[in-house]
């Protein structure tokens, strides 16, 4: 388990958050979840300036940190980030024992300088090492074509743009095994399949290149006798495909963040790829949903009473439920699951609004 803490950034003023294995993110809107996850955005920005340049293991400064370009952060500028009820500069992340320290540029309002400093036992922890695996909630829908694309590692892009792309080069890619998947890469489109008629029933994919930039899906529906165009098919399958593939091909001990895998999901599917991650992360590798689905919820401890490698203690649940205006703070609870798979907590608004609204239809039903 790791702990990060925030301060002066946003809606926290100084708040600490344990990552474990695997950490979701729920709670209200705009209360605070994608906002963590872009203070681990911006930290990854200000390792990735420094990668290939210096020891990672030192300290370190960089004049260029991005608010509006990088890992899809649009966050406009600076007195937008930063809180406006502190007297000190900047803002600060902490992980572990790796600190970084945030400031304002004087010729720029849309840039940071960032001042950190990594430890030498940190630079294999997940938020340093290059598979840093990051998918955004707004993810590409359906594409009659998609970009073939080189970067430092194999993955889908930030917003699944490269998944075909992915799949042509796991077919040539021979010997390749990642965390969960195990075995040669003639069996990956299978292993790909296996789960996406899991989440998605009676749909399969494959793809086809058609030049050394463009790729195209082909998909083969539950009513359909041949391939079509992922035109012709819901957003699901295009929102859902890079978070299996991104699961498939993720290295032990890297991260996988993704934002709201249950977008365009059936419910069923919804618990199906929290299971799926959830078997993810027992693999070996690290899993930081933001979610506002019960059934995400409800796959992830599905997971953890059928994994050898992933128990009930290795998951944290954050709830976050707005903010406190008298004590100038964030609500938020932390919602463990025991080993028989309970929660050990629900919060009011915690994924109980089946229960509220059920108990107003009869108050009303009861009126007429």
């Amino acid at each position: 388990m790791n702990t990060i803490k925030i301060s002066r950034f946003k809606c926290f003023e100084a708040d600490e958050f344990e990552l474990n294995k695997v950490t979701l993110l729920t709670g209200t809107n705009g209360a605070g979840k994608s906002s963590l996850i872009q203070a681990l955005l911006l930290c990854r920005i200000a390792i990735d300036k420094i990668r290939d340049k210096t020891p990672i293991a030192d300290n370190h400064k960089s004049n260029d940190i991005p608010l509006n370009e990088e890992y899809q952060l649009k966050l406009g500028e600076v007195n937008d980030i930063i809180r406006e009820s502190t007297s000190n500069h900047g803002f600060e992340v902490i992980i572990d024992k790796d600190r970084f320290h945030f400031d304002t540029l004087d010729e720029s309002n849309i840039s940071l300088k960032c001042d950190f400093s990594i430890d030498p036992s940190s630079v294999e922890s997940f938020w340093i090492k290059k598979e840093f695996y990051y998918l955004h909630a707004e993810r590409l829908g359906p594409r009659q074509y998609l970009e073939s694309g080189v970067s430092s590692f194999l993955n889908c892009g930030q917003r699944g743009e490269l998944v075909a792309y992915v799949l042509n080069k796991m077919e040539t890619n021979n010997g390749f095994s990642s965390a969960l998947f195990k075995g040669s890469s003639l069996q990956f489109e299978i292993e790909v399949n296996k789960w996406l008629e899991t989440v998605c029933p009676g749909i399969t994919v494959g793809n086809n290149t058609l030049t050394s930039t463009l790729t195209q899906l082909k998909i083969k529906g539950p009513a359909s006798k041949s391939d079509m165009l992922a035109t012709n098919i819901g957003f699901g399958v295009s929102y859902v495909l890079p978070i299996i593939i991104t699961g498939l091909i993720a290295k032990k001990d890297s991260i996988i963040i993704v934002e709201n895998p249950e977008a365009h999901l059936h419910p069923k599917g919804q618990s199906n790829i929290g299971y799926f991650l959830g078997k993810v992360a027992s693999a070996g590798v690290r899993i930081l949903i933001e979610t506002h689905s019960e059934h995400v919820v409800n796959g992830m401890r599905r997971a953890a009473l059928d994994s050898d490698n992933l128990s009930n203690q290795d998951i944290n649940i954050y709830f976050f439920n707005g903010f406190d205006d008298e004590k100038k703070l964030l609500k938020k609870n932390l919602i463990q699951i025991d080993e028989n798979g309970n929660l050990s907590d629900f919060p009011v608004d915690f994924f109980d609004q089946t229960r509220q609204d059920l108990l107003e239809i009869i108050q009303l039903s009861k009126k007429k």
